[in-house]
């Protein structure tokens, strides 16, 4: 049967073990990864008859002028629902029916396995939106061999550029403040502070992957930062300087990524983007694009808009 859970009754051992069940399985729905970006989350499950999770569907709450309703957190790309081989609902309908009245702003972006919801049915807006994937599994050369644009490696490879590890994420967010984070003003300190508390999270789980860019002076003119996870690789958040854009740094960085993990069953998850400038840069290492579905009872938060907006090319 479904039921909806407030926070307080939702037992994490039994969601993360139907998580981890999943084929649809992604790290933003874990427990303590919700836990950190969300100040509270309440969820639809299906229970067994021990009354073990064999379908989940996280709801995170969030304030919008001032109203409680069911919004994206901010750094989780995709959530939805996550179903076993012993679910007997895998209609996203059914879970939305119980989302509560109260909710009245909702906005939701799905996983990638859950390619339909019924508009009439549920009473939201139903979007698509596109993510890149690249597959990893062939050997380097034959992986570069997809590249569409060579030349911005080539120039960064000319440039005295050097792809090195970073310990302290500090550097990465300062220098997206620095450039990108003038222009977006709505960004705030608290968003830093949830980006570096998120950082320690999945260091401590050995899933947080930061690299850095340095040039011949040492300083660092690009970072990212990315989330490991058994069978995905995602590129979550990253800054450039005005040099690091000028010498295409980030496809250096990327390039480096490729690399590292080429030969590997493991997808490179580009986290987007619909902005067509962004979404061809990331095209040119021969990503695919890939559909998944957003739900709206109102406009896209502005904090799902300023990720896309980055151009790291």
């Amino acid at each position: 049967m479904l039921r909806y859970l407030p926070h307080h009754e939702i037992n994490e051992k039994s969601w993360d073990n139907c998580l981890e069940a999943s084929a649809e399985r992604i790290i933003y729905a874990c427990s303590w990864y919700l836990n950190v970006v969300c100040k509270r989350w309440d969820a639809v499950v299906e229970e067994d008859e021990q009354g073990n999770y064999i379908s989940v569907f996280p709801l995170p709450l969030g304030r919008r002028l001032g109203q409680l309703g069911v919004l994206q957190p901010y750094f989780t790309q995709q959530l939805g629902l996550f179903t076993t081989a012993c679910s007997k609902y895998k209609s996203i309908d059914s879970y939305l029916a119980l989302i509560p009245a109260k909710y009245k702003g909702v906005y939701l972006q799905l996983n990638t396995a859950n390619t339909e919801a019924g508009e009439a049915a549920t009473g939201l807006a139903v979007g698509k939106r596109t993510n890149y994937h690249l597959p990893l599994g062939q050997p380097y050369n034959d992986l570069v061999k997809n590249y569409k644009n060579r030349h911005k490696l080539n120039k960064a490879r000319r440039s005295g550029l050097e792809v090195k590890p970073l310990e302290n994420i500090e550097v990465l967010i300062r220098l997206f403040k620095n450039t990108k984070g003038r222009e977006l003003t709505e960004v705030k300190a608290k968003h830093y502070r949830l980006l570096a508390q998120l950082h320690e999270v999945l260091k401590a789980r050995k899933a947080a992957e930061l690299w850095q860019v340095v040039n011949e002076a040492g300083e660092a003119v690009v970072a990212a930062f990315f989330i490991l996870q058994p069978d995905k690789l995602i590129f979550l958040f990253s800054g450039a300087s005005e040099e690091g854009r000028r010498t295409a740094a980030m496809t250096l960085l990327l390039d480096s990524m490729i690399q590292r993990f080429a030969g590997n069953n493991i997808i490179l998850d580009f986290e987007g983007s619909m902005v067509p400038s962004v979404a061809n840069f990331y095209a040119n290492f021969g990503a695919e694009p890939v559909t998944y579905l957003s739900l709206s009872r109102q406009h896209t938060p502005w904090y799902l808009k300023w990720k896309e907006a980055i151009s790291i090319s």
